[in-house]
């Protein structure tokens, strides 16, 4: 029978699981066909190689990542052998992660979305959202303990579900390196190349300083260029995920920020 390829939420409802306790990705690949193995990989985060004519696989995750870094490699595993079957896929850690480093119509893009989505169903999220009444890391941080992912992978698809007006942005000492909005924020609020010394993620990322304890409040032309910026405010609230990495959530507070 030929392989038809399924969403991560099909395979999520197929298994009839409504809790992300209940998301085991083992048992998820092993009843696609793959088995999982864990061991020290050289040059790839996690790889691939299974025959589709006979619907068999083995997903080889690096034995000395993170516990949520293998989650998402895993997961992200489980989306190419749904969607890239027949192919033998090598990822490295710039194709794996919640964040936009792979975007648009890559292999890797397409197996990173199915991850978010595997590891983080909208409906579920819609569900565990309503005990927040705001957006901020506290949020994003007892979510993603919850959901059992990173905290940029957890940001970034509270911001791209769009449950508030909000944008992620990741910046290193060499300028931006990506971002993300929420569908709700007119596109015109494109965010600066480099850090503003008074956001507090140039502190964090340039002077040492430490993740930002609470949401601060900022004026809008501190992260942005356009002409009246200033009259508008944002919730500011940054941490860093690498020695040379910060992430900033920022939060609209004015409806000027949001698309016609």
């Amino acid at each position: 029978m030929t392989h038809q390829p399924r969403t991560a939420e099909k395979v999520i409802k197929s298994l009839s699981i409504s809790d992300p306790g209940a998301i085991d990705l083992e048992a998820i690949a092993w009843l696609s066909g793959a088995k999982v193995k864990y061991r020290e990989l050289d040059g790839c985060d996690a790889c691939i190689a299974g025959r589709a004519d006979v619907g068999r696989a083995i997903i080889s995750i690096d034995s000395r990542s993170m516990a949520r870094r293998q989650r998402f490699s895993l997961a992200h595993e489980i989306g190419h052998w749904e969607w890239h079957r027949g192919h033998q896929l090598m990822c490295s850690k710039d194709d794996i992660g919640g964040s936009g480093k792979s975007r648009g119509l890559s292999k890797e893009a397409a197996a990173n979305r199915f991850a978010a989505e595997l590891l983080m169903p909208k409906f579920m999220l819609k569900d565990a959202i309503r005990d927040f009444d705001r957006l901020n890391m506290r949020t994003v941080r007892e979510m993603a303990t919850h959901f059992d992912v990173s905290l940029t992978a957890m940001a970034y698809r509270l911001v791209e579900s769009d449950f508030h007006p909000s944008l992620l942005l990741a910046y290193g000492k060499d300028g931006r390196r990506w971002f993300i909005r929420s569908k709700s924020i007119d596109e015109k609020w494109f965010p600066k190349n480099t850090l503003d010394r008074e956001s507090s993620a140039y502190s964090i990322l340039f002077e040492g300083a430490e993740d930002d304890g609470h949401m601060s409040t900022i004026d809008g032309d501190t992260w942005f260029d356009v002409g009246w910026a200033d009259q508008v405010e944002l919730g500011e609230q940054s941490f860093r995920t690498q020695d040379d990495e910060v992430v900033t959530l920022l939060v609209a507070r004015s409806d000027r920020m949001l698309a016609d």
